[in-house]
């Protein structure tokens, strides 16, 4: 196999694309999967002279008759591509970062800055704008072989690696909110980002983890700022979409705030109860209403509940454990019937959680803590 790295136009690959000698194999390559959004996302990268991944194509030449026809098959960048011919052909019109700010989801900074381009289809561009989207040299990496094969195991390859997950690519957003999120849940790897203890010494997090306490930690600073906003009435959804537009709406979040600063005192008061290595880990679930539980107690209470706290989580547990037993009998205890049955999966539904939350308070403030809660 032989590859050389050199460059392409837009205006070329389009070209090549029209006269059908630039082509994707249907045997191993997909059909179009990217969403308006994403090719709105490309074209705009382009005339924001943002770098493209490289294209891979595999040069075929063939032999009919005595005379040579050249083809390009490609290897990786079919989404690309394909993008790239549908707003040339008029398909769709560009984000405006201001009046599409809801669905575009740029960052503040690209929202300040001139955009001659948003909202326009590419016949609605000056001419200026037109060759420079069509003279934008793209990276292109020329594939030579005579073994056809070779071609596909280089496509496999190039999808082999491991692409970023969800948190992942949120750790890269801009803002204040990635940076909170950041020092929170931590980044081991980078030494500013250490965390907080809560999830080293209370939820045994290991730093391979790719990601995953960081969206928890995005989770629970949802679940609190709803909690605070609602006056403990509501909560929110957490799923993947909901964390995304949680970023998009606070990247100016303030992490010297007042609302920060009490989150961090929240996870404080478990982790200075919980680590001393008597119990077993604390799991998801458990973080999410310990979090809502201390933002309750931390307005409601005196302090000294602070020394009880360790005591009431076992003993929550113990009567958990004892419930999870009961769940075949006739009368299930309160623990299961009230919380122990709504724990079996994870949940990321406002409605769902806010109930789980409800049925902790009640036996852990009545029955553990001694106090009558709701």
């Amino acid at each position: 196999m032989k590859a050389d790295l050199n460059t392409k136009s837009i205006s070329d690959l389009l070209e090549l694309r029209k006269a059908k000698m630039l082509v994707a194999n249907p045997e191993y390559q997909r059909g179009e999967v990217w969403t308006l959004a994403q090719k709105k996302r490309l074209i705009d990268s382009v005339l924001r002279g943002y770098p493209i991944p490289l294209i891979y194509l595999h040069h075929i030449a063939t032999k009919v008759a005595g005379a040579t026809r050249e083809d390009f098959e490609i290897i990786d960048g079919q989404q690309r591509i394909t993008s790239l011919s549908d707003y040339k052909d008029g398909a769709f019109k560009l984000f405006d970062p201001v009046a599409d700010a809801e669905e575009a989801q740029f960052p503040s900074f690209i929202q300040e800055q001139p955009c001659p381009w948003g909202g326009k289809t590419y016949d609605e561009l000056d001419h200026p704008m037109q060759k420079h989207f069509l003279d934008t040299k793209l990276s292109v990496v020329m594939i030579e072989t005579d073994i056809s094969n070779e071609a596909r195991d280089l496509f496999i390859r190039l999808q082999a690696g491991m692409p970023l997950n969800s948190q992942e690519k949120r750790d890269a957003w801009p803002g204040n909110f990635t940076e909170f999120i950041l020092k929170i849940g931590g980044k081991p790897q980078i030494a500013k980002y250490p965390g907080h203890e809560f999830f080293p010494d209370i939820m045994k997090a290991k730093a391979h983890k790719r990601g995953e306490f960081r969206q928890l930690a995005a989770q629970l600073v949802m679940l609190y700022m709803a909690h605070r906003e609602s006056g403990g009435e509501k909560l929110c959804d957490i799923n993947r979409d909901a964390i995304d537009t949680f970023y998009y709406k606070h990247l100016n979040f303030d992490i010297q705030s007042d609302e920060a600063k009490r989150f961090r005192e929240i996870l404080k008061v478990p982790t200075q109860s919980l680590s001393d290595g008597k119990r077993p880990k604390v799991i998801g679930h458990e973080a999410i209403h310990l979090v809502l539980l201390v933002d309750s107690l931390l307005d409601d209470y005196a302090r000294s509940w602070v020394d009880k706290f360790a005591a009431a989580f076992d003993k929550f547990r113990e009567g958990l454990a004892l419930g999870k037993k009961s769940r075949h009998d006739a009368k299930p205890t309160e623990y299961w019937t009230r919380y122990g049955q709504f724990t079996r999966t994870n949940t990321d539904r406002a409605d769902t959680i806010l109930a789980l939350n409800t049925s902790m308070v009640g036996p852990f403030n009545n029955r553990v803590l001694g106090r009558r809660g709701s």
